[in-house]
């Protein structure tokens, strides 16, 4: 049976119960609308909402005049689920980066052998072979006749590189005016959480992977409410042919304040309705983005 997809309030509910147990707040505490809708920057009646969907569910217990308050500590093995699709693109094993940022930089060979790596890295064949396939399934690689591997110029080339953003500013906007296009404002909420969560990180850097990943589930989500899977399955290959270069540029960044301040702008556009100005909004998003990341990347690739 296909699992009902959670309401905004449920979302909402979870937020505030992780909230509660990365505060390790106690039994009692006083659960405050107005503070939590500032953490959570959304407006007190969908806070609201979560809050009496919480007293339902025997978190929250309301006191006359004085508002809602803990009453019981949630499971400390809470996690707020997501999208569904973190999965779909798994962090690589971290010699996968090591071989390709040798590349990149000059240092490995276009062309090379598994005895190559397994000399360069001194590792196990075994570790070396999963690695490789690892690395083929994502596009990075194409297996040649005999014992050699090449890597694909689609990664390693700037010219591409830009292009490979020219080619989302073409079919991302294009989505928003599908006939098909169906606002999921489920999802939508859960994307808004997840831009939410990386403005509050009290962090001052970020982790390139973290940003990758949330700007992959944002971008191909939006796409997929499209319902022209040729679009998805085009995102999803640039996406997984992209994520060795966006690794490079990015690093560990400063908070890309920016970055998401745009993305809960344009699901705004796209929860009223507004799909024409959210595909223009979309496409100049991109175009800056584009220019942002190509400028760093110059350093890359010398």
């Amino acid at each position: 049976m296909k699992r009902k997809k959670k309401t905004s309030a449920e979302i909402l509910a979870d937020r505030v119960l992780e909230h509660v147990l990365k505060h390790q707040l106690e039994v009692g505490a006083h659960i405050k609308e107005v503070e939590l809708s500032k953490i959570l920057k959304v407006s007190r009646t969908p806070i609201r909402n979560a809050f009496l969907h919480l007293q339902n569910s025997g978190y929250l217990i309301k006191k006359p005049n004085q508002g809602f308050f803990l009453e019981k500590l949630p499971d400390q093995n809470l996690t707020s689920p997501r999208l569904g699709n973190e999965n779909e693109h798994p962090d690589l094993d971290p010699i996968c980066y090591n071989i390709g940022q040798e590349y990149l930089s000059g240092k490995l060979n276009r062309s090379f052998t598994e005895n190559d790596l397994i000399n360069r890295y001194q590792l196990g064949r075994k570790s070396i072979q999963e690695a490789l396939i690892a690395m083929e399934k994502d596009g990075w690689l194409s297996r040649n006749i005999g014992y050699s591997w090449e890597f694909n110029e689609f990664i390693s080339s700037p010219i591409a590189y830009a292009q490979s953003y020219r080619f989302r500013q073409l079919i991302e906007p294009e989505a928003l005016r599908e006939t098909g296009f169906t606002v999921d404002h489920t999802r939508l909420q859960m994307l808004r959480m997840s831009q939410i969560d990386i403005l509050n990180n009290d962090q001052k850097l970020v982790s390139a992977a973290d940003m990758f990943n949330a700007g992959v589930l944002f971008h191909e989500t939006v796409v997929a409410m499209s319902g022209n899977v040729f679009l998805l399955d085009a995102l999803k290959r640039v996406n997984r042919l992209r994520r060795l270069i966006e690794y490079n540029v990015n690093g560990k960044r400063p908070i890309p304040r920016k970055e998401c301040e745009e993305h809960l702008h344009l699901l705004s556009l796209i929860e009223e309705g507004n799909l024409v100005e959210a595909s223009s909004f979309l496409e100049s998003h991109l175009e800056r983005t584009a220019k942002e990341k190509e400028e760093i990347a110059k350093n890359l690739f010398g």
